[in-house]
C-alpha cells in the first residue's frame, strides 16, 4: 500500500501534527510507504527532491540521512518491517520557512533516553545504535510522541545561503 499526495506552490493547506500547528505550507508531501526496506531509497529520495526544489537548505544530504533515519527505524523497529503496516512521512515547509518532517509508526513506542550513546567506547564499532544520535545532530529539533503508535518529529529552521 503505497499512497502519494504531492502540493507545491503556496497550497492554503492547514495542519496540526506532532504539536506543530502549519499554516500557509509552501511545499508538502504526505506519503505512506510499506513497513519493506525496499521502500526506503524512493521514499527518501522523493522527501529530499522535495527540499532541495526549495533552495532554502544547502545541506538537503544531512536532511536526507535524518529522514532515511527516522523512516527506518520506523519500518525495523516500529512496524518489525511488516509490510502490511505502513510508515507515514509527511513534509512540509511553513510560512516561517520551518521545515518540519514527521515520520509515523504503529509501534508501541520506546524511551529515547535509554538510545545508546554511539559516541561513547564500547559502541563506537556497533553496527546500529546511530539513527538517533544522527537525527539529532543533523536536524534542529528533534522530539518523539507516542500515542496511537511512534511519532517523529524533526524541525530544520531555515539556512540563508549567502
Amino acid at each position: 500500500m503505497t499512497s502519494n499526495n504531492i502540493q507545491r506552490n503556496d497550497s492554503r493547506q492547514s495542519s496540526s501534527r506532532g504539536g506543530y500547528s502549519i499554516q500557509k505550507v509552501s511545499v508538502f508531501v504526505s506519503r505512506a510507504i510499506p513497513s519493506d526496506l525496499m521502500s526506503l531509497d524512493g521514499a527518501v529520495e522523493e522527501v529530499t527532491r522535495a527540499i532541495d526544489d526549495t533552495g532554502f537548505w544547502g545541506d538537503v544530504e544531512g536532511i536526507g540521512l535524518a529522514v532515511r533515519e527516522a523512516v527506518a527505524n520506523a519500518i525495523i523497529h516500529g512496524n518489525h518491517s511488516d509490510p502490511e503496516k505502513p510508515v507515514a512521512i509527511l513534509l512540509a515547509v511553513t510560512e516561517s520557512c520551518d521545515l518540519i518532517i514527521i515520520v509515523s509508526d504503529s509501534g508501541s513506542g520506546f524511551d529515547p533516553s535509554r538510545a545508546p550513546n554511539p559516541t561513547l567506547g564500547h559502541n563506537l564499532m556497533a553496527s546500529h545504535g546511530k539513527g538517533i544520535f544522527l537525527m539529532q545532530k543533523l536536524m534542529d529539533q528533534v522530539e518523539f510522541s507516542f500515542g496511537q503508535g511512534t511519532e517523529v518529529v524533526m524541525r530544520r529552521r531555515r539556512q540563508w545561503i549567502q
